[in-house]
């Protein structure tokens, strides 16, 4: 029995890693949907809804460094009204575990149903139009092992928050 518990825990070790910690300037992040738990001290999640990004979408740069979206709004954020947003405002749009090609919020004239299913297993996706940009970058967030767990969550986490600091979300 102890054999098989070390083991066990030796394979679950194999896929954790705890990251660095965010340690920069304090952000603030728009949620639309459930926020998320971290373990920085220093992120303000401040809860929104769909309709403000369709309101003014380049006021949001001015209040906001980056815009996480939840599973349950993910079919309504790709109507074409909210497009506008992606590519207006100016900070990073991040959708947490999106199950469907970024192509659905980048691309008007499609919608959630009409884009494939992602099978890259990225733990959160985004999208950044940089003022005067063409085209969207599109960037990824990956879990260590591709293995879902609290501490390789909140690792994740850090990651993204440290990209939207150094606005390496993109490049």
């Amino acid at each position: 029995m102890l054999l098989f518990l070390l083991v066990v825990t030796g394979c679950q070790e194999r896929n954790t890693m705890n990251g660095p910690l965010y340690k920069g300037r304090p952000l603030t992040i728009g949620v639309i949907g459930d926020e998320p738990v971290v373990r920085e001290s220093n992120i303000t999640f401040k809860p929104l809804t769909l309709e403000v990004l369709e309101k003014n979408p380049t006021k949001l740069s001015s209040q906001l460094d980056a815009v996480f979206i939840t599973r349950d709004y993910f079919r309504e954020a790709s109507e074409p009204q909210y497009t506008k947003a992606y590519k207006t405002a100016a900070i990073p749009f991040i959708f947490i575990k999106l199950d469907k090609l970024l192509a659905a919020y980048t691309v008007e004239q499609l919608s959630y149903d009409d884009v494939p299913d992602a099978f890259d297993l990225m733990f959160a996706s985004a999208v950044y139009q940089a003022p005067g940009a063409d085209e969207p970058n599109l960037w990824g967030f990956g879990l260590y092992n591709d293995v879902e767990n609290e501490t390789n969550v909140k690792t994740t986490y850090s990651t993204i928050f440290s990209s939207i600091e150094s606005k390496r979300i993109g490049k």
